[in-house]
């Protein structure tokens, strides 16, 4: 969000209003949904829903885990299939951020490489 807005990235924790102003930026380059990924509250990890008109929600889970290769190709998958199918967009983005979730603790339970990405197959039929 920051690279595609030219917003200045920061380590220390986001405000509210600045992730707002990110989203907000990036629907007046025409998107209408936005989902900001990966916020770190704490132990937990948060994305934020954004549909122009309404007031931003934020999503949050408790943080498992580290971070994986292709975890953001499988989120984005969920939300592009469910957005086809008619799935609310909240809904959607908490699906997604839960199945993320169950696949890393897998990971983690296999003890499968970082850079091996995540163990997803198993979890497939649980989107439906």
């Amino acid at each position: 969000a920051c690279i595609l807005t030219d917003t200045p990235y920061h380590e220390e924790k986001w405000r509210m209003k600045e992730i707002t102003a990110l989203a907000e930026k990036l629907s007046a380059m025409g998107p209408e949904k936005i989902v900001i990924t990966g916020i770190v509250q704490g132990e937990f990890i948060a994305n934020y829903c954004y549909e122009k008109g309404k007031p931003g929600k934020i999503r949050r889970t408790h943080k498992v885990g580290t971070q994986r290769s292709g975890t953001g190709d499988i989120f984005a998958s969920i939300i592009a299939a469910d957005a086809v199918n008619g799935v609310p967009f909240g809904d959607s983005v908490r699906k997604a951020s839960l199945f993320i979730k169950r696949c890393i603790e897998r990971s983690t339970e296999m003890e499968l490489p970082l850079t091996d990405g995540v163990c997803f197959e198993e979890f497939l039929g649980s989107l439906k």
